[in-house]
C-alpha cells in the first residue's frame, strides 16, 4: 500500500533543512511541511518526537513517497557527531560512545517523521507516536558512534503504510538502516510505528498548579492545564461514585473522555471524538456543584448546577477597554453548562458517528456586569426540549445564571448534534440580492484597526486589546444607511488558523466561538459610537458591556473554522438614545464566512457611562 496524503507516491522527493526538521520537533508541523498543513496550526498538541538533546535527527536530506527497493516509500536523515555530544559522558567512562538504544530511536524518529509527512497527523491533534507492541524486531549492531566519528545516516525503507483514513491509527511498517561514515552499523528488520490516540491533559496535569491567563500575553497551554496541589475550594456533585470537580470540567476539554463523565465514555478513550468543552483560556466552569437526572439518559427536566470561580486578574479584564466580563465571555459562561449537560445526559451515545455540538440559537436578557471583585457565577440549566431527526439531534435549554446571588443573565438558547457533513456545504442564512451585494457595496471609508490609531484605542472609552479584539479593519460607515436612518457599518477579520480561540474552542474540532462572533458585532458597535462621539458629554466615559434589560437574540447557522479566509461583519443601527446613566446605541448585525451568511443578531446594545473606579 503507497501511503497517500499530502504526500502523493507521484510527488517527488523532498529535502527537509534543520530548521524544518526543528519546526517537527517542537510542534510546529506547518512550518516543516508547509502548505496543505495550515489546519495544524489550531493544534494544541502535535504529534511531533523528541526535542532539545533528544532531537536526534538534524535534517532530512531525502523524503521520497515513491523510493527504496519496493518502490513504496524511503527517507534518508543526517546528524554531525560532535566530541561533545552529551551522550558520551555517560556511556561509558574510558569507552565513549553513543549507546545502541538512541541509535535505535533515531531510526524511530526517522520513521515517525515518514509517516507524518504522509499528512496523516493533521487531522490528529493530540495523538502520538510509539513502538507497535507484540512485534520482534530482528536487530543486527556491527559498528559504533565515538566521539571520533563525522556523520550518523538514518535510512528508513518502506514496506508498508497502513490506517491513514479517519478514525483509523496510523501505521508504518519499514526496515531501518544506520551508517557511520559510510560503515553500515545497525540494521533492524520489520520494525513498525504506529500513531495512536492521547489526550493532553495526561501529559500536563501534574507539571504544575491551576493556573489562569491573567493578561493578554499568551501563556502555554501544558501550564494552564496544571492540576498539581488541585483542592476543591467549594462541595462538588457526586453521582455514582464520580466526582464533577474541576479535573473533570478540564477533563472534558482535553482529557480522556471518561475522566470527564465516566466509565460509559470509555468507547470514545480511543480514536472516536465526542463534543468537548472549551479549553483554557475560554473555559469557565469551575465545578459542578448539583445536577438532577440520572447520568447517560438523554431525558427532559435534566439539570445543572455549575460554578464559575471569577479570577481576580484575568485576561479578559485586562483585554477588555474596561476591567468588566465582555459579553462574548459572558455568553460563554452561560453556554458552556448547557454543552456540559448535553454530554453528561449521554445524548450522542448511542450513535455510531461522530457528532459535531453547536450552539444554535438564543434570546436573553443581561440585567448586569461582572467586574473584578465578583466572586461566583452560579449557572443553572434545564433541558426542555430533545428533537431527533436521523442522526441530528436538536436540543432546548432554559438558563438562569447569578452573580453572586444576584440575577445576572437569564436565556433560552437551542444546541445541536450534527454529522459533520452537515457543514460541508453550509447554506447560511439566506440573503436576498440586496443583502448579498451589501458586503462589496463600494466605501472610502477605510480604518485598519491592526495600527491601534488613537481615536478609538487611547481614551477611556476604547476598543479592546489585542487578544479580544475581533475585527482587522473597518471598510465601509454609511453614516444615514439603514431602516432607521442611523447608520449601517462594514467590518472584516482575516481568519488566521493559528488565532488561540482556535485552539481553545474545541480540542480536535477548532471552530471560531460563536460569542466571539458576537463580541465581533459588539465591537463595530463600539466603534460606530466613538465615530459619532456618543461619550462626549461625560468626563471618563467607559462601554457598559449592554444595556441592562434589553433582550439580545442570535441564530448561527453556519461556523468559521481555520479554512476559512475572512469574516465579514455588518452592522445596522437601530436606536440611538439617553438614559440617566449614559448615551446608548442598540444594532442588528450580521456575520459572513467568506461570502455565506452565517450569522444574525438582534438586539445588540450598549451604553457609555461615566468611569467610577
Amino acid at each position: 500500500v503507497r501511503p497517500p496524503g499530502p504526500l502523493q507516491p507521484s510527488a517527488p522527493a523532498r529535502s527537509f533543512a534543520p530548521e524544518a526538521v526543528r519546526a517537527f520537533t517542537e510542534g510546529r508541523p506547518y512550518d516543516c511541511f508547509g502548505p496543505g498543513w495550515e489546519p495544524t496550526r489550531s493544534h494544541i498538541r502535535p504529534p511531533r518526537t523528541g526535542d532539545g538533546r533528544m532531537r536526534l535527527l538534524r535534517e532530512v536530506s531525502v523524503c521520497d513517497p515513491s523510493g527504496g527497493p519496493w518502490g513504496r516509500g524511503y527517507l534518508r536523515a543526517e546528524t554531525p557527531i560532535a566530541p561533545d555530544d552529551w551522550f558520551f559522558e555517560g556511556h561509558f567512562t574510558n569507552d565513549p560512545c553513543m549507546p545502541g538504544t538512541l541509535m535505535f530511536e533515531g531510526c524511530l524518529q526517522a520513521m515517525a517523521f515518514y509517516l507524518a509527512a504522509t499528512g496523516c497527523t493533521v487531522d490528529r491533534d493530540g495523538w502520538r507516536f510509539e513502538p507497535a507492541p507484540d512485534n520482534p524486531v530482528p536487530m543486527v549492531c556491527r559498528g559504533q558512534v565515538t566521539p571520533d566519528s563525522r556523520l550518523l545516516t538514518y535510512e528508513v525503507f518502506v514496506s508498508e503504510v497502513s490506517g491513514l483514513p479517519a478514525g483509523s491509527e496510523p501505521e508504518l511498517r519499514a526496515d531501518v538502516l544506520c551508517t557511520v561514515d559510510g560503515v553500515k552499523a545497525f540494521h533492524a528488520r520489520g520494525v513498525r510505528l504506529r500513531l495512536v490516540p492521547d489526550w493532553p491533559l495526561t501529559h500536563w496535569r501534574h507539571l504544575g498548579p491551576p493556573t489562569v491567563q491573567p493578561t493578554g500575553d499568551p501563556v502555554p497551554h501544558q501550564v494552564l492545564a496544571g492540576l498539581a496541589g488541585h483542592r476543591e475550594t467549594a462541595a462538588v456533585a457526586e453521582v455514582q461514585g464520580f466526582r464533577y470537580g474541576f479535573p473533570a470540567m478540564l477533563a472534558c476539554a482535553w482529557g480522556r473522555p471518561s475522566e470527564a463523565f465516566g466509565a460509559a465514555y470509555t468507547p470514545f478513550d480511543s480514536a472516536r471524538r465526542p463534543a468537548r468543552l472549551p479549553g483554557p483560556p475560554f473555559h469557565f466552569m469551575s465545578r459542578a456543584v448539583a445536577v438532577e437526572g440520572p447520568p447517560w439518559v438523554p431525558r427532559t427536566g435534566s439539570a445543572v448546577v455549575v460554578e464559575y470561580d471569577v479570577p481576580e486578574q484575568v485576561w479578559y479584564f485586562e483585554q477588555n477597554g474596561f476591567p468588566a466580563m465582555p459579553l462574548g465571555v459572558l455568553m460563554e459562561v452561560v453556554l458552556q453548562a448547557g454543552g456540559w449537560l448535553a454530554s453528561y445526559i449521554g445524548s450522542a451515545l448511542g450513535h455510531d458517528a461522530d457528532l459535531l455540538f453547536r450552539n444554535l440559537d438564543g434570546t436573553g436578557t443581561i440585567l448586569g456586569e461582572v467586574r473584578p471583585g465578583t466572586r461566583v457565577l452560579r449557572t443553572r440549566t434545564r433541558l426542555s426540549d430533545i428533537a431527533h431527526n436521523g442522526d441530528m439531534i436538536i436540543e432546548t435549554f432554559e438558563v438562569e445564571c447569578l452573580a453572586d446571588g444576584e440575577p445576572l443573565f437569564t436565556l433560552t438558547t437551542v444546541f445541536g448534534f450534527f454529522p459533520p457533513e452537515a457543514f460541508e456545504n453550509q447554506t447560511g442564512l439566506p440573503p436576498t440580492a440586496d443583502e448579498r451585494r451589501a458586503p462589496d457595496e463600494p466605501s472610502s471609508f477605510r480604518v485598519d484597526l491592526t495600527a491601534r490609531p488613537d481615536k478609538y484605542f487611547g481614551g477611556p472609552a476604547r476598543l479592546p486589546g489585542p487578544m479580544l479584539l475581533m475585527l482587522d479593519r473597518v471598510t465601509g460607515y454609511w453614516p444615514d444607511a439603514g431602516r432607521a436612518g442611523l447608520g449601517r457599518l462594514r467590518a472584516e477579520k482575516d481568519v488566521d488558523p493559528g488565532e488561540w480561540f482556535f485552539k481553545a474552542h474545541f480540542f480536535q474540532d477548532p471552530v471560531q466561538p460563536g460569542s466571539l462572533g458576537v463580541q465581533a458585532m459588539y465591537q463595530l458597535l463600539q466603534f460606530y459610537a466613538l465615530e459619532r462621539g456618543l461619550g462626549a458629554g461625560l468626563r471618563r466615559p467607559r462601554f457598559e458591556p449592554v444595556l441592562p434589560g434589553r433582550e439580545l437574540t442570535w441564530k448561527y447557522r453556519g461556523q468559521v473554522t481555520p479554512r476559512n479566509e475572512k469574516v465579514t461583519v455588518e452592522l445596522e443601527i437601530t436606536e440611538t438614545g439617553e438614559t440617566e446613566s449614559g448615551p446608548f446605541a442598540v444594532a442588528e448585525g450580521w456575520l459572513w464566512a467568506d461570502g455565506t451568511r452565517i450569522y444574525h443578531v438582534a438586539g445588540l446594545s450598549l451604553r457609555l457611562t461615566e468611569d467610577d473606579t
